[in-house]
């Protein structure tokens, strides 16, 4: 029942998105602009200021993101090396790998899975592990060529950072939003989830499956199956328990993320592996993540 109940209700979401793109051929860029700049900001800062941050939590999490990333970068080349793939291959094995769906696939995922209990973690983890993808993800795409200036500046350019400050401004200061302001940054906040997931769609409608079966296959085994025993074994090691490890492993075991796409496609490194990756990741997700959610229970 964990498939009928949390996973197909993703997918099929995502399906809507899929098929309006296929049917209709929208410029969904407004939507997008629209989802990056008003709906997941809004969503971040209503949900923060309505709970307790824990700096400890926070800090928890931040650690697991930079070890994770770390350990997940060290694994795709240590593959990649073994398959002798070269250096285009070996930066969209990373691209593919290293950065899963937090966002799109993953926050709507821990909400469906754990609700109103899980949105402080599930949150903070969307939030954290935007860093690496505003920046590191940006670094791996363009090569050696890319300065860390002007990786910095680009991650401080997403919206969701300035709404955590903001959130944590507000909580700092002690001030209570008045209804008149919370209300429709609330309202603005649950626009997001079915957004993000109809984009989805939308994207993976625009996307072609390429790449050779073994770059698939090997981007698959990361992303999806070594993903979630790093996880476990790295919130196990950090003292997480509980719904705090669930929510965090649950959200790092999604699919490749779809964002390295469009660094890829910039900056041409290997774009159709990684449209392929997206694509396979995306389907076989719907196997492995109800037999996680199953083990999480």
């Amino acid at each position: 029942m964990l498939f009928i109940d949390i996973i197909l209700p993703v997918f099929l979401i995502v399906a809507a998105g899929y098929f309006f793109e296929k049917k209709t051929r929208p410029d969904f860029r407004p939507l997008t602009d629209i989802s990056l700049y008003i709906f997941s900001p809004a969503l971040v800062l209503s949900a923060l200021v309505k709970q307790d941050i824990s700096l400890s939590l926070t800090g928890d999490i931040l650690l697991f993101m930079v070890l994770y990333t770390a350990a997940m970068g060290l694994f795709a080349s240590i593959a990649a090396r073994a398959m002798s793939f070269g250096p285009e291959q070996k930066r969209a094995l990373s691209l593919t790998t290293v950065f899963m769906n937090v966002g799109n696939f993953g926050l709507p995922l821990a909400w469906f899975a754990f609700g109103e209990a899980g949105l402080e973690i599930s949150i903070m983890t969307f939030v954290l592990f935007n860093i690496p993808l505003g920046s590191l993800a940006i670094i791996i795409a363009q090569g050696r060529q890319t300065a860390l200036k002007s990786a910095l500046a680009n991650m401080a350019k997403i919206p969701i950072f300035h709404a955590v400050l903001l959130a944590l401004a507000i909580k700092g200061v002690g001030i209570k939003l008045p209804l008149v302001l919370l209300r429709p940054v609330e309202l603005l906040g649950q626009a997001a989830i079915p957004v993000m997931l109809v984009l989805l769609g939308m994207q993976l409608a625009k996307t072609k499956l390429q790449g050779s079966m073994a770059f698939l296959s090997l981007s698959t085994v990361l992303r999806l199956l070594i993903a979630p025993l790093l996880g476990w074994a790295l919130t196990t090691a950090l003292g997480m328990e509980g719904l705090v490890q669930a929510v965090v492993i649950l959200q790092t075991s999604t699919p490749s993320a779809v964002l390295p796409l469009l660094y890829s496609l910039r900056f041409g490194t290997r774009p159709d592996l990684v449209a392929g990756a997206i694509l396979v990741t995306t389907a076989a997700s719907a196997v492995t993540l109800t037999a996680l959610l199953y083990l999480l229970q």
